[in-house]
C-alpha cells in the first residue's frame, strides 16, 4: 500500500480519542443490517467495512436531503450540474463517472440507471428512510457491476406489529420554496401497511431553475412468525427547468443567468416489487421480484428534442444457510440474479436508440467466525452480461451490434477483534463495470456524421484497503487506507466526444471518521478524505497523460459537525465541510493552467420541540460563499471554462407533527 506514511498520525488519533469516551452512542441503533448479506443479519454480523447511518441520526443532523448528508461522509463527493435535488454522489473519487462506479440501492433493488442520469435521490423522502448502509470499494460479488467505488443501501421505513402512526412535515423557505411530505402507518400482529407521499416545489437559485417534485408510496408486509412477504409499489416524478452553465465572465456579470431560456428535463416512474423470504432449516431461502418503467423528455440548447422509455424487470433468488463444525460458525450465501433492461429512445437529429441488456449471475460468499474473534469472508461471482444496440432509423451496419462477455468478482476480507471496542481489518477484491447505452451510442460518430454503436470492453478493477474500526460507550472511529487500479475505465473523450476506454488508471487514499459525545450535551463528528486518482501510464489524444491527476477529484474533503443540546426539547446543529481543489473536467492532461477553488460551505439548523410538533430553522451557506462543484474546461479557447454555480445564503422552515403508537 502506498504512501502509509502519509497517515500514521491519523490512526494514531482514532486510537487516541478513546480514552475519553462518555455515554453509549447512536451511531448503530438498528438491530439488523441488509447489505452485508442481502439477508437481515443482527448488527454485530454486519458486513467488513460497513457504515450505518440510523434515522435518529438522520433527524439529529439537521440535513434536508439524502446527498446532503451522504456529502458529510469520508470518500464520499458531491457534484451538481443542473440545480435539481439529484446531484452526483462519487465514493471514492471516479469524477465524473462516479454515478456509474457506486451502486445505490434502495431496500436491496438498484436505483442505478443503465443511462448516463445521475440517482433519483428526490424520490427517496427523508421521513421514509429507516437506516442508511454505506460499503465502500466492495460490493460487486453481492451486487454485480457499477459497485466499484462502493455500495449505499437505503432501507425505508415499514410497519411494524401495533403500530398506528402518521406524521406531517411542511416546509417553506429561499427561492420560493414549499413542500410537505407525510407518512401512516397501520399494523396489527400480522400484517402492517405503510404510506407515503412527498410534494416539492422551488423556483431554485437560479434563473429557469424551477422544479416540481411529487412522490407516493405503500408498502404491504407480514408481522408474524414464519414466512414474511413485503409488496411495495410507487411512482415518482418531476418536472425541472434547466439554466445551462455559466462561463467564468458570467459568474462574475451574471452568475444566476440562464443562457438556455427554454432547456427542460421531465421524467416519470412507477415500481413495483414483492419480496419474500422463508425459513429453510437453520437458515432462509429468499427472494425478490422487481418492475420499473420510466420515461423521460427533454429540450436541450433549445433545439434538441429528448425522449426514452425504459423497463426493468429483476429476479433475485438467493440461499442463506449457518452451520457449525469444530467450533467455528460459518454462514454461506448463494444466490442467483437475472436483470432484464429493455431502452428506447427518440432525439433530434434523427436518432431512434433502441437497446436491451441481459445479465444473468451466480454468486457465492462464505463467512467463517472463528473461536480467536476472527472473521474471514470469501465470495465470488460469475456473470454473463448481453448487450444489443441500434439505431431504429439506419440500416448501416456500424449502427447496430451485439456484445456477450463473461464478467467476474472476487473479494476475500478478514477482520480481527483486538479487543471489546477495537477491530482490524484487510481485504482485496475483483469488481467491474459494463459501459452504458449512452456510452456507446454516438448520434453524429459514423463516418458520415451518423449514428455509431461502438462497444467498448469492461471496466475492471483490482481493488485493497486495510483499516481499524473502534466503537465504545459515545464514541465511534474508523481509519481505511485503500487502492484500486483500473484497466479499461470508461470515459468521455472531451475532444472528440465519444466515449473511450481509459489508459490505465490508479486510485489510493485515506479516510478517517470519528464521532463522540462530548457530554450530555454537546456531540461532534469528524471525517477526512485524503484521495489521490491518477494516471499511471498512457496516452491521451496523443498526449503522454503518465501521472496526472483524474479531473474532478479534490485532494481533501473535510467535515466538522456539532450538536448542541440548549435545552431539554431544543437542539442546534452545524456542520462545516471543506472541499479542496480539484482539475476542471476534460483537463485530463493537467494543462489548462487553473483548477477548481477550494470552499468551506456551513449550515446550520435549530429545532424545538413541542409536544407533538417539531419546529425548525435552517440557514444554509452561512457566511454567502460564491463555489461551484462542477465545471468543465473549453478544449479550443485558452483560459475559458463553464460552471454550475451554486445558491448563496439560504432559509428553510420546517414544521412537523407526529402523533400515534
Amino acid at each position: 500500500m502506498k504512501n502509509i506514511h502519509r497517515y500514521t498520525l491519523l490512526a494514531s488519533l482514532l486510537a487516541g480519542v478513546s480514552a475519553h469516551a462518555q455515554k453509549t452512542p447512536d451511531i448503530v441503533t438498528d438491530e439488523v443490517v441488509v447489505t452485508a448479506t442481502r439477508f437481515e443479519e443482527p448488527t454485530g454480523k454486519q458486513a467488513i467495512g460497513v457504515t450505518i447511518i440510523s434515522s435518529e441520526q438522520i433527524r439529529e443532523s439537521g440535513v434536508q436531503s439524502l446527498p446532503q448528508l451522504l456529502a458529510r461522509q469520508s470518500g464520499i463527493g458531491f457534484r451538481d450540474s443542473t440545480g435539481s435535488p439529484d446531484p452526483q454522489i462519487d465514493l471514492r473519487g471516479f469524477g465524473v463517472t462516479g454515478d456509474q462506479n457506486t451502486l445505490v440501492m434502495v431496500d436491496g433493488v438498484r436505483l442505478n440507471d443503465n443511462e448516463l442520469t445521475s440517482v433519483r435521490w428526490s424520490s427517496i423522502p427523508l421521513e421514509s428512510i429507516e437506516r442508511v448502509e454505506i460499503l465502500r470499494g466492495s460490493g460487486a460479488v453481492l451486487y454485480g457491476g457499477g459497485a466499484t467505488g462502493g455500495v449505499i443501501n437505503i432501507i425505508t421505513r415499514g410497519p411494524h406489529q401495533g403500530e398506528k402512526s402518521a406524521d406531517v412535515v411542511l416546509s417553506g423557505g429561499s427561492f420560493n420554496s414549499r413542500g410537505m411530505a407525510s407518512n401512516a402507518a397501520l399494523a396489527s400482529d400480522s400484517v402492517g401497511l405503510s404510506v407515503g407521499s412527498q410534494y416539492d416545489e422551488t423556483s431554485n437559485y437560479r434563473d429557469h431553475n424551477a422544479l416540481r417534485q411529487r412522490n407516493a408510496d405503500l408498502k404491504l408486509r407480514t408481522l408474524a412468525s414464519g414466512p414474511a412477504l413485503t409488496f411495495a409499489v410507487g411512482a415518482e416524478a418531476q418536472d425541472l427547468e434547466l439554466p445551462g452553465a455559466r462561463t467564468n465572465t458570467q459568474l462574475q456579470t451574471d452568475r444566476r443567468g440562464t443562457s438556455t431560456p427554454d432547456d427542460f428535463a421531465n421524467r416519470e416512474s412507477e415500481y413495483a416489487r414483492l419480496t419474500g423470504s422463508v425459513p429453510f432449516g437453520s437458515g432462509d431461502v429468499a427472494a425478490d421480484l422487481g418492475f420499473q418503467h420510466k420515461r423521460a423528455n427533454a429540450l436541450f440548447f433549445g433545439f434538441t428534442d429528448f425522449s426514452s422509455d425504459a423497463t426493468v424487470w429483476n429476479f433475485n433468488p438467493r440461499l442463506r444457510l449457518p452451520y457449525g463444525g469444530a467450533g467455528l460458525q460459518n454462514v454461506l450465501i448463494a444466490g442467483f440474479d437475472l436483470d432484464y433492461w429493455d431502452y428506447e429512445s427518440v432525439r433530434t437529429g434523427p436518432a431512434h436508440v433502441k437497446a436491451d441488456q441481459t445479465n444473468r449471475a451466480f454468486y457465492l460468499q462464505h463467512t467463517t467466525d472463528f473461536v480467536t474473534d476472527t472473521r474471514l469472508t470469501l465470495g465470488a461471482r460469475a456473470q454473463r452480461s448481453g448487450y444489443e444496440a441500434r439505431d431504429g432509423d439506419s440500416n448501416t451496419p456500424y449502427a447496430s451490434g451485439t456484445q456477450e462477455r463473461d464478467l467476474h468478482a472476487y473479494e476475500a476480507a478478514l477482520r480481527q477483534q483486538l479487543n471489546q471496542a477495537t477491530s482490524v481489518y484487510a481485504k482485496a477484491g475483483h469488481s467491474f463495470r459494463v459501459a452504458t447505452v449512452d456510452e456507446i451510442y454516438s448520434q453524429f460518430g459514423g463516418p458520415l456524421f451518423d449514428p455509431l454503436v461502438a462497444f467498448l470492453e469492461p471496466q475492471t478493477s483490482n481493488d485493497r484497503e486495510v483499516g481499524v474500526e473502534l466503537t465504545r460507550p459515545g464514541l465511534h472511529g474508523r481509519v481505511a487506507l485503500y487502492q484500486m487500479n483500473l484497466r479499461n475505465e470508461i470515459h468521455l473523450n472531451a475532444l472528440t466526444f465519444q466515449n473511450i476506454n481509459l489508459p490505465p488508471t490508479e486510485r489510493h487514499g485515506l479516510e478517517f471518521d470519528v464521532s463522540k459525545n462530548l457530554n450530555d450535551i454537546v456531540d461532534a463528528s469528524f471525517s477526512y478524505t485524503y484521495a489521490i486518482a491518477k494516471f499511471t501510464e498512457g496516452s491521451l489524444n496523443g498526449a503522454d497523460v503518465t501521472g496526472r491527476n483524474v479531473p474532478l477529484v479534490p485532494k481533501h474533503r473535510a467535515s466538522l459537525g456539532v450538536g448542541v443540546k440548549l435545552a431539554e426539547r431544543t437542539r442546534l446543529s452545524a456542520t462545516a465541510t471543506y472541499t479542496g481543489e480539484q482539475y476542471f473536467d476534460g483537463d485530463e492532461t493537467n494543462d489548462f493552467g487553473q483548477k477548481m477553488p477550494a470552499y468551506t460551505v456551513v449550515d446550520l439548523k435549530l429545532s424545538h420541540t413541542i409536544s407533538h410538533w417539531t419546529l425548525s430553522v435552517a440557514v444554509n451557506n452561512l457566511f454567502n460563499v460564491d463555489y461551484y462543484s462542477y465545471a468543465v474546461r473549453s478544449q479550443f479557447t485558452p483560459g475559458l471554462f463553464n460552471a454550475y454555480p451554486q445558491p448563496e445564503r439560504n432559509f428553510f422552515l420546517i414544521a412537523e407533527y407526529r402523533f400515534g403508537t
